[in-house]
């Protein structure tokens, strides 16, 4: 049961949350004001984004994290000696988890960012993958900006995008995408889980295969932590690169590779032998003491011969699970995904492509697994839902001043899907036909949903034809939005609704 389920005056608890805290005054209004922002501008962020919690999650969680893990918080001005720590580290807040303790900006968004920070995040990924530490740094961040954008974006009654201060757009992107694919519920389980018994990141690689059919999305994944990894994680990397390329080459030729195992079993097998050969016969074991001891310095020497039996029966057990470790491997099923694994290590290892480049090939990736999604949605509510979500996404920045629809690679193939998406809708009744020619028909919807109007169903359009051009008028319910220009021939024989005339766009 949540914490907070029976109650909607989500004011009236905070208050009775912060009255048991020492928070300043200051503080505690500016934890009112962040909530009231929150609640006033989550209707339009849900609407836009898709992909979100519902509301009374959201606050809950924030409410929970402040009653549970924080007991200090102390705000900082402008030009005073503290704000040199943020100015350092470039954020916005800085939390200590241990000591539960809290230094921001005092605003409503550093102080949402700080509460985002010093929430336990689990986001559990086995130590065998070797992008663990940068894909957690990953998720960790991505959830916290996806936080944030509630108050950066949204302001209860425009959707706004233009941050004043950077983010780590990679980080972001990273986690949009996956919260495109995935889902808000499956990222919040994997963040809350707290144990290692559900592999959760096989479970979104088998996912991604299962809809694409390989793994190239993932493979781009990966390639994109190793280049945005720093000079001395990339060493670290290189390293373990390398022996998984030659791992790789070795599979390759499978009668050599089991051969090679084989012997080593034999060699551990032998060596197991001689240990229980030893332990069991006591004058092989003063024999051995000895022979060991021939070897080292006085100070370095085995002391006594029950020091010696536990030494052999460490190494007996080491031998033991080495061997275990290679009949394991040489499993047929095994034996595949571990050369599945180790191609695509060798794939990471001899990429040539920039981060700039990688980001377009992932972006690639991402739009094929967005486009199966087309061949699932048979309902009203599933398509007014992509096509809710493919705006957002073309929406997403990559850089400060550049969006994905900016990229024209990435451009020309969310347009086509976004055309697939419009002329389903349109065929279906959902959105009204402008031209029976469909390619001019998409130009004409495609313009006007292409705009940060909250509502997409509450657009209404106006077309004016004139002797090679039809302009264009956008509403946002009865506001004026924009205007733009569309030059064609015969523009009048091919437009279905009266000119000068504003029309709902949605039926």
């Amino acid at each position: 049961m949540k914490l907070f389920s029976k109650f909607k005056d989500y004011n009236s608890i905070l208050e009775g949350i912060l009255d048991k805290k020492y928070f300043s005054s200051n503080v505690k209004n500016i934890f009112l004001s962040m909530i009231y922002k929150i609640e006033i501008s989550y209707k339009d962020y849900k609407q836009v984004k898709r992909a979100v919690r519902e509301e009374e999650e959201f606050i809950e969680e924030i409410l929970e994290t402040v009653k549970k893990y924080c007991d200090n918080i102390k705000t900082v001005e402008v030009g005073k000696e503290e704000e040199k720590l943020l100015i350092k580290n470039h954020v916005k807040a800085l939390t200590n988890e241990k000591e539960r303790s809290i230094l921001t900006y005092p605003t409503e968004a550093a102080l949402l960012y700080a509460i985002s920070d010093i929430m336990p995040k689990y986001f559990y990924i086995r130590n065998s993958f070797l992008f663990k530490k940068n894909l957690q740094e990953v998720l960790v961040e991505g959830y916290v900006l996806n936080n944030l954008e509630i108050l950066n974006n949204f302001n209860g009654w425009s959707w706004d995008d233009n941050q004043k201060e950077d983010i780590n757009y990679i980080n972001n992107l990273i986690y949009q995408n996956l919260l495109l694919i995935l889902g808000d519920k499956f990222l919040s389980v994997w963040r809350n889980y707290g144990s290692t018994k559900r592999e959760f990141l096989d479970e979104v690689k088998s996912y991604i295969s299962s809809t694409t059919g390989n793994n190239l999305y993932f493979v781009a994944l990966c390639k994109i932590l190793y280049l945005k990894s720093s000079k001395k994680e990339k060493e670290f990397l290189n390293e373990k690169l390398k022996q998984g390329a030659k791992e790789y080459e070795k599979m390759l030729n499978k009668e050599k590779y089991i051969e090679e195992i084989k012997t080593k079993k034999m060699r551990l097998t032998k060596s197991v032998e001689k240990i229980d050969a030893i332990l069991n016969n006591e004058k092989l074991l003063i024999k051995e003491f000895d022979r060991r001891n021939s070897k080292f310095d006085e100070d370095k020497k085995i002391s006594n011969i029950k020091v010696l039996m536990v030494m052999l029966n460490r190494e007996r057990k080491s031998c033991l699970e080495e061997i275990n470790d290679l009949n394991y491997k040489v499993k047929p099923d095994v034996f595949l995904k571990k050369k599945q694994e180790f191609k695509e290590i060798t794939q990471i290892l001899l990429n040539e492509n920039t981060l700039e480049q990688e980001i377009i090939v992932f972006q690639k990736e991402f739009l094929k697994i967005f486009e199966k999604k087309l061949k699932k949605i048979n309902t009203t509510e599933e398509i007014v839902d992509i096509i809710y979500k493919l705006r957002y996404y073309r929406n997403i920045k990559i850089e400060k001043n550049k969006h994905l629809k900016d990229i024209e690679e990435i451009e020309k193939l969310s347009d086509d899907i976004m055309k697939k998406l419009i002329t389903k809708a349109c065929k279906e009744g959902i959105i009204k036909i402008i031209s029976m020619d469909i390619t001019l028909n998409y130009e004409f919807i495609k313009y006007a949903i292409d705009t940060k109007i909250i509502e997409l169903e509450e657009i209404k359009l106006s077309l004016e034809v004139e002797k090679d051009a039809v302009l264009i008028k956008v509403y946002d319910k009865d506001v004026f939005e924009k205007q733009g220009k569309k030059q064609l021939e015969e523009a009048a024989r091919q437009i279905e609704v009266k000119s000068k005339r504003q029309i709902m766009l949605f039926n």
